[in-house]
């Protein structure tokens, strides 16, 4: 592709020129690995010609990107600063297609990571802490860790070794929660668009803070659940091979609604559903992937678990209700435009032939659901 026509899209694209159904078609095509330095030029030329009375526009645009790719929200800056507060949404766009960002702000001298949808990173920290990114992930920490602790900022979720140094406490922090530690291995999880933020600990001690709870210290393989819409929390205890599985391509879903699983596979396999399948709020779901499988495999047995027909076309997934009776019926007004059927007459019901073989008998279609 032309660099003059990524140029036309990215700029169309800002001025939020393209309808709904085009727009989020394009928010995939920015966050693929291809063309990536086009498109950053683009996005830069755009970003320098912007007007300020345009900036709020912009700002919005991309602040639905970041939400479709897990990225945290970053408070706007002064209106005098105008390229900091377009930047602080848009260079995440890139750094999700595989990048990383080193973002040198003279405050903090912060390095963003990201990990985009459909891959999982491996890094490793200043103090030689390790750290595994899963899918639509960014974490954010300093060059170098302050004298007294070690803070990095997690929005998605991440598998933490953290070195032991007892002078200076690892700390992480998410929008809803804070996770302390000394030296351990432990799981955050802690997603924009989820309704619940999870710390798993795998060895060691933590010690987590919520603004409305009291803080709560976990043992190993305990998992603490933060519920967002609800600011309750609750701790349970999970299979000590559950926490990490998904770094080695394992998928383990253990009371999960619906919503979750479907949220998740969109990350690991980098897909959009879109579902017309009605499952309640309250059911959930047990169930473990852990031979690396594929995506058609995984949905092959969820189809029937859960019940409901999947196509595919590239990376536009559609789930829909399984046909039968009740699809049927929902086209009909009353029980008076129902045909009748019949059924299986049983020697123990009146009407059967005495000592004679099962006949049927006929019944409104509506008196057999």
């Amino acid at each position: 592709m032309e660099a003059n026509s990524i140029a036309r899209i990215i700029r169309k694209y800002l001025s939020g020129r393209f309808s709904p159904e085009t727009e989020e078609k394009v928010q995939r095509w920015i966050i693929k690995d291809k063309y990536p330095e086009e498109k950053e030029k683009a996005s830069l030329a755009y970003w320098n010609e912007v007007e300020a009375k345009s900036d709020t526009d912009t700002y919005l645009a991309l602040e639905r990107v970041n939400k479709r790719i897990g990225h945290q929200k970053m408070r706007p800056l002064p209106l005098r600063q105008k390229i900091s507060r377009i930047a602080a949404v848009l260079i995440p766009l890139f750094i999700l297609a595989g990048g990383y960002l080193y973002h040198t702000s003279t405050r903090n001298h912060l390095i963003e990571i990201s990990a985009a949808y459909g891959e999982k990173k491996h890094l490793l920290l200043p103090d030689s802490s390790e750290i595994w990114l899963n899918a639509g992930t960014v974490i954010k920490y300093p060059k170098r860790f302050s004298d007294s602790q070690r803070t990095v900022h997690l929005n998605g979720e991440a598998y933490f070794s953290v070195k032991k140094d007892a002078a200076h406490p690892f700390i992480v922090n998410t929008p809803q929660l804070s996770v302390k530690v000394l030296g351990t291995k432990f799981n955050v999880k802690a997603y924009a668009d989820d309704n619940s933020v999870t710390t798993t600990l795998t060895s060691g001690k933590v010690e987590v803070t919520s603004p409305t709870q009291a803080s709560r210290i976990l043992k190993p393989n305990e998992q603490l659940t933060y519920d967002k819409r609800t600011s309750s929390i609750s701790i349970m205890e999970i299979p000590a091979n559950d926490t990490d599985g998904w770094i080695t391509g394992k998928l383990i879903f253990t009371h999960a609604p619906f919503t979750e699983i479907i949220r998740t596979l969109e990350r690991r396999y980098n897909v959009t559903f879109t579902t017309s399948v009605n499952i309640p709020a309250s059911k959930r779901y047990t169930v473990r992937f852990l031979k690396n499988e594929t995506l058609d495999e995984i949905l092959t047995v969820l189809k029937e678990m859960i019940g409901f027909r999947y196509r595919q076309e590239g990376n536009e997934i559609e789930l829909k209700p399984v046909g039968g009776i009740n699809s049927f019926l929902s086209g009909y007004e009353s029980n008076d435009d129902l045909l009748s059927i019949f059924i299986p007459l049983l020697q123990s019901e009146e009407g059967c032939p005495k000592g004679g073989v099962v006949g049927e008998k006929e019944v409104p279609l509506y008196s057999y659901l």
